[in-house]
């Protein structure tokens, strides 16, 4: 994938969209008015009404173009890894820009982004189940998992200034990838530890 856009962004509904997309993910939709994505798009506001009814609508059309190119791209990348063991994906300028908007969609509470979480935390329970991973409690990890790495979308900015890199630049998400495989596949602790702590935390009473 490349940051030239496609054919379809030459239309004025693209362009206000990616527009939306660009300030709702600087400055959240609540501070986003229609007449800041009209002048960023060039276009009237009357216009982004005619097409998109509200900046609820608005936003609702911007979370699922976003969505859909995530999981285009997760899909690519998938069928490339697959094909190369060896294969590092390239995060261009669009690609970091909707991961960002994502993340701030799970802030400001984006239907879009909450039901990308819970797919997210259903296929990676149905792996668990799948593979038979010794997990205690698979819907648990699978939501863990999909929360620490939310998180990493959300806070990315400030784990790439954190670095000394560039936000929104491909080599802090690359460092920042690489950073989190490490943790993931070398726990801190060790399994007499981590089975030490499921323990003390079983003998926790739960609220009827």
């Amino acid at each position: 994938m490349t940051d030239r856009p496609p054919p379809e962004d030459l239309t004025a509904r693209a362009r206000i969209r990616d527009a939306a997309i660009r300030l709702f993910t600087e400055r959240g939709m609540e501070k986003t008015s229609i007449l800041d994505i009209a002048q960023a798009a060039g276009v009237s506001g009357g216009l982004i009404r005619h097409h998109f009814g509200s900046k609820d609508g608005l936003r609702k059309a911007c979370d699922a173009h976003v969505f859909d190119e995530l999981v285009r791209f997760k899909e690519e990348m998938l069928e490339k890894g697959h094909a190369n063991p060896g294969f590092i994906p390239t995060f261009d300028a669009r690609q970091l820009l909707f991961r960002r908007y994502m993340g701030r969609g799970m802030i400001d509470g984006s239907d879009a982004a909450a039901e990308q979480f819970r797919e997210i935390v259903d296929g990676t329970e149905q792996y668990f189940r799948e593979t038979g991973l010794d997990v205690p409690d698979p819907r648990a990890a699978a939501a863990a998992l999909a929360g620490m790495t939310g998180g990493l979308m959300i806070l990315q900015d400030h784990i790439a200034r954190a670095l000394g890199e560039e936000p929104g630049t491909h080599e802090a998400m690359l460092r920042m990838m690489a950073a989190a495989g490490h943790l993931f596949t070398s726990p801190l602790a060790t399994p007499e530890v981590l089975e030490k702590a499921r323990a003390a935390l079983a003998k926790y009473p739960r609220k009827e």
